[in-house]
């Protein structure tokens, strides 16, 4: 399998979209860190490229507010813990947040803040596996690998569309 990626503006920047096979690997922010490895991102291609394309589609559509979740083959490299905090970050539901300490609470290592923290930052499918929805225990949005801003903007947007309440996400956040 041939790893690639492309890129696709967006109203948040441009992302570059990484895949191997019919997989999406990764979803990076231009000053992304830590920042791919080149063997993450492979050759260029054109954004046709049916995964890549696939991915950009759901992204603008996410950031329309016309989707909710992404329905897409991912190939995460990690095993271990960092995948276990992936897997749980992929189920915070959309228009909600839990603190580093929640999740890891929820997955039975409640010491484990700080490591959640380095499994958060390096997700390598920003936005689709929604490492945004995770905050301080005090509410205070912490680092992210689009930038705060950037993380400000994906929870507003969450909670304008969010059905079930959202509004109130943002009251509970620290600016």
């Amino acid at each position: 399998m041939v790893v690639r990626h492309t890129l696709t503006v967006t109203e948040i920047g441009e992302l570059c979209l990484a895949a191997n096979g019919d997989h999406l690997t990764g979803v990076y922010f231009p000053s992304h860190n830590p920042s791919p490895a080149a063997e993450q991102l492979g050759i260029w291609v054109s954004p046709a490229d049916s995964i890549l394309s696939a991915a950009a589609d759901q992204l603008h559509e996410y950031l329309a507010g016309e989707r909710t979740k992404f329905e897409l083959p991912l190939e995460l490299p990690a095993a271990g813990f960092h995948r276990q905090v992936w897997d749980y970050l992929s189920n915070i539901a959309y228009g909600h947040t839990a603190s580093y300490g929640e999740v890891a609470s929820a997955l039975a290592r409640p010491r484990a803040a700080r490591a959640v923290g380095t499994a958060v930052a390096h997700n390598p499918l920003s936005i689709v596996i929604p490492c945004h929805r995770v905050v301080a225990a005090n509410g205070n949005l912490t680092g992210y690998a689009g930038g705060a801003s950037v993380k400000r903007y994906l929870l507003d947007l969450e909670s304008k569309y969010c059905g079930d309440g959202g509004a109130d996400l943002l009251a509970s956040l620290r600016h």
